[in-house]
């Protein structure tokens, strides 16, 4: 386990207890006999599954430590059902991403954690990238220099194909969807797409990111809005914009570029 590993391992387990105590408490969720040994089995849960991921190479993570931190929140989440305390009314967005938090006590953000945790989240993410791209991406290439109007999609998910090969085809665009690293690497070939859009759940997502940026490509990422670590590690590998799946089919529009 590198140091950056490390340092985030013991801030995220730290951090665990307080945070769900607060969150339970800004809840008014009640005195649940039972819940304090739950959150302690979250606790060393998590204490377990963050050092099994983090001893892992960083191309092997296909977790973030954030997806963790949540999933540990099932132990007092399972407490407070069979204490048949009621959960409240909760954001759509956040519902549709986390449907099994229904006390809404997962984190959106490590900022949340507090600082020790939010910095030690974002330096390993800065220090995954770093030992992921190998090096820094080419500087772009000059505007119109090979280009050919194409907008690449990499997702393995149908139902992003088919909300963004509308948004593509009304702008006038081509459209190729890359589901695995050789087809990414064969669309590159190719010619230079205008822009690469990458799904940061795909398991060749880093890749992706780090071969299109490199060739001077604009990239745009969208993932999950509770990882921002993922956005940040997205920006350090090349993209140039990272965005919340719940905003991107929105802004996609605006993403691309106007045909003369």
């Amino acid at each position: 386990m590198t140091a950056a590993s490390a340092d985030l391992h013991r801030a995220f387990v730290a951090a665990f207890v307080p945070y769900v105590e607060e969150a339970v408490a800004q809840r008014s969720l009640g005195d649940v006999a039972g819940l304090s040994d739950a959150v302690e089995l979250g606790r060393r849960w998590l204490d377990g599954a963050l050092r099994d991921l983090l001893s892992r190479e960083p191309g092997a993570q296909r977790r973030s430590p954030l997806e963790l931190f949540q999933e540990a929140l099932r132990f007092p989440t399972e407490a407070l059902q069979a204490a048949a305390v009621a959960a409240g009314e909760r954001d759509p967005v956040a519902a549709v991403a986390l449907p099994g938090d229904v006390y809404d006590l997962a984190p959106a953000s490590s900022r949340v954690l507090g600082e020790e945790a939010w910095r030690a989240h974002v330096a390993w993410g800065i220090a995954k990238a770093e030992v992921v791209a190998g090096a820094r991406p080419a500087e772009p290439a000059p505007d119109g220099a090979g280009a050919r109007p194409v907008v690449g999609l990499v997702s393995a998910d149908l139902m992003d194909r088919s909300k963004v090969e509308p948004i593509v085809r009304a702008a006038g665009l081509g459209f190729e969807v890359w589901r695995n690293p050789g087809a990414v690497s064969a669309g590159l070939d190719r010619g230079s797409p205008v822009v690469v859009l990458v799904d940061l759940t795909h398991p060749g997502a880093d890749d992706a990111i780090r071969s299109a940026a490199s060739r001077g490509v604009k990239v745009v990422a969208f993932g999950p809005h509770v990882d921002d670590i993922a956005m940040a590690r997205a920006r350090s590998l090349g993209a140039a914009d990272a965005i919340a799946r719940s905003r991107f089919f929105r802004a996609l529009p605006g993403l691309l570029p106007r045909l003369a």
